[in-house]
């Protein structure tokens, strides 16, 4: 499979994919930052063209990825797709071994440069003087009813398998799932993923008067006065946080109205039971080349906010760098990670056949198979039985609604429903396996099965003892066997299946292996920055349990776990400070949150799919066969030490996102 001459369909996707960023070959960087960090003017191999290149300006790109399909018998399986990554530029260090590895890069404490010179505003997340940088204004609290999707669920099929149950815990079994439990702070989540076109949300432009005040004392407004100058935007989001699961009601975010200036998005994030998590958004910015949007620059963790107190919904505004660099936001849950995700894409991104994304998450679930803007899933009841169809019965949830339903029409028992309902919960709690009727590949390092819109991933090889502190790769537990990679070469084998009746896609992303990555110093004491004013000025206990801060340390009561969350009990269990303090490395509050864990910022790249070619599984069999991909890829770099595998479905972002450490 080793050969690094680049094939024809690797050449053109190159050209292809330059073209789609709408990168412009014509213009020269002018001026830019020199005497800041390695930033010099530098012939780009891959576009011929010279800009500002070396960090925190852009890094050297590796090139495209050789992408093709196997020959076999003189015919070209395209059910494969075998792809060869371009070599890496650091030397070859374990960086596991010896960490933080060759590919790690100092931190320098400005913001990021673009390819043109230009400085990016709102790139620098972190400082020693300022350790929530990002943040604009205190993190604001607020008490909420703790109960969770998985709270309610259980307790209905509880009462059903002790034959206690009634016709209204139908009723609010089949809400839950639809999004539809309104005396809850998960109202308007639903557990079937087919609300998807409703899930795009423009930033509201704030005003300038020619005076120089703000118009509406600066509070976004969706237009302004021809003559009001625009300086900023705002889009609100709300985001639920439970077990295995952050969902948000924002899937794509329209930066059209801000492109040439900064923004914020407002988080309202609700922490429900099982939901204890650190707030840590990672925005991935576009490199600009002229005029025109260039390949992936860096990207960066904006926060790493302890949210530490379950039934309370924090409030935090995170300023973002101007909307002609968006790319997308991707919110995960590092303590649990997979599967704990959500991505929010930008709105304006389109797919090779030019069909915007929230266009594309149209065609999947409205009928006909079109982009309709009258569609209306949530809303529009006829819309919403032909979505709900859309998502495979071998999904969890599906099975549920489905159970729910067959009940409420009589035409299954209580017996038999108890133990389908029971069955299909418990795959619903954990999508680090496979639900019942999905098969694992036992030739491939991992299957992945996209289902509701998500995926759910095999567990084939869980390794080591494991600390229970820190990151997978400190804790010694992983799943799958991403965590073989720590030198190049290696080879990934992913066996992709569709439970689903649309297409899923698959990209595979690297975080800073190839192109380099820094870390930030990222303070995780929660009191600094809670609003003084506000119902409280930080938590003083988890669970029943007091804590108490001790130099800069979040010190909890005892020495045992809060509690697993993950089903599994293999990925993470639940610490407010999860440093190991006697680790020389891990342990020294300067280097993160994390371990050498948070990022700071990367400079990503893709590995396969995405401008290299679209990588398509397409929907389930009529008979309910979910159909098969299998991509393998060849690693010729080192991974960075935070993440080393990011894969996902690009047409449907969102929680379709199965990341390994």
């Amino acid at each position: 499979m080793k050969d690094k001459k680049l094939s024809t369909l690797s050449k053109s996707a190159l050209v292809v994919g330059l073209l789609l960023s709408g990168i412009s070959f014509t213009a020269q960087a002018q001026s830019g930052p020199s005497g800041i960090g390695a930033c010099a003017e530098t012939l780009d191999p891959m576009t011929g063209m010279t800009g500002w290149m070396g960090h925190p300006c852009t890094q050297p790109r590796p090139g495209p990825s050789a992408q093709s399909h196997p020959v076999i018998g003189g015919v070209e399986d395209t059910s494969v797709t075998q792809v060869v990554t371009p070599e890496g530029h650091f030397s070859s260090i374990d960086p596991f071994a010896n960490p933080p590895g060759s590919n790690f890069l100092n931190t320098i404490f400005t913001n990021l440069y673009d390819f043109n010179g230009d400085e990016m505003p709102n790139t620098l997340p972190s400082t020693p003087s300022n350790p929530y940088n990002l943040h604009e204004g205190p993190v604001l609290t607020q008490a909420i009813n703790p109960a969770s999707p998985e709270d309610d669920l259980d307790v209905i099929i509880r009462r059903i398998e002790q034959g206690n149950s009634n016709p209204s815990d139908l009723i609010k079994g089949i809400a839950i799932l639809e999004g539809d439990r309104h005396d809850r702070a998960y109202a308007g989540f639903p557990m079937l993923h087919f609300n998807g076109p409703n899930k795009t949300k423009k930033v509201e432009v704030i005003c300038q008067k020619p005076s120089g005040k703000l118009r509406h004392n600066g509070k976004p407004k969706a237009s302004c006065h021809p003559s009001d100058t625009v300086v900023g935007g705002n889009v609100d989001v709300n985001m639920i946080y439970f077990n295995q699961h952050i969902k948000s009601d924002t899937a794509f975010v329209d930066p059209s109205l801000v492109q040439d200036v900064p923004w914020t998005v407002t988080y309202h994030v609700n922490i429900l039971n099982r939901g204890l998590e650190d707030f840590s958004p990672m925005v991935m910015n576009f490199d600009r080349i002229g005029e025109g949007r260039g390949p992936f620059h860096a990207s960066m963790d904006q926060s790493y906010f302890p949210m530490l107190e379950e039934g309370t919904k924090y409030t935090v505004k995170i300023k973002q760098n101007k909307g002609k660099y968006f790319n997308l936001v991707y919110t995960w849950g590092w303590r649990i990670h997979p599967p704990r995700v959500q991505v929010m894409e930008n709105a304006l991104k389109t797919t090779p056949n030019g069909v915007t994304l929230p266009e594309w998450e149209k065609i999947a679930f409205c009928e006909g198979g079109q982009a309709d803007a009258n569609c209306d899933p949530v809303n529009n009841a006829g819309d919403r039985s032909f979505a709900i169809a859309q998502i495979g019965d071998l999904a969890p949830a599906k099975r549920m609604w489905n159970t729910f339903n067959a009940m409420n029409d009589g035409s299954i028992g209580s017996e038999e429903a108890a133990v389908a309902l029971r069955a299909a919960f418990l795959d619903w709690t954990d999508r680090t396996r496979l639900p019942a009727g999905v098969d694992a590949d036992p030739d491939s390092n991992i299957t992945l099965f996209y289902v509701n819109n998500t995926i759910y991933g095999s567990r084939q090889g869980l390794q080591g003892a494991g600390s229970k502190l820190g990151p997978a790769s400190y804790k010694g537990i992983l799943n799958s066997g991403a965590n073989d990679w720590n030198v190049r070469p290696f080879n990934y084998k992913v066996t992709l299946l569709n439970g689903d009746h649309f297409v899923h896609g698959y990209m595979n992303v690297d975080f800073g292996g190839s192109r380099g990555w820094e870390n930030q110093f990222q303070l995780t004491d929660p009191t600094t920055m809670l609003d003084p004013n506000g119902p409280h000025t930080g938590p003083t206990e988890i669970q029943g349990r007091e804590f108490s801060i001790s130099d800069d340390q979040i010190v909890l009561t005892g020495e045992e776990n809060i509690f697993p969350i993950n089903r599994g009990g293999t990925e993470e269990f639940l610490k407010p400070d999860p440093r190991n303090q006697e680790d020389p490395d891990n342990g020294d509050p300067q280097l993160g949150s994390g371990c050498f864990f948070t990022f700071g910022r990367n400079h990503a790249w893709p590995n396969a799919g995405g401008p290299w070619g679209g990588i398509i599984v397409p929907p389930v069999a009529a008979d309910g066969t979910p159909a098969k991909h299998t991509v393998e890829i060849e690693y010729n770099f080192e991974p960075s030490t935070r993440l080393r595998i990011y894969q996902f479905d690009p047409l449907h972002h969102d929680v379709a996102v199965y990341s390994l450490h």
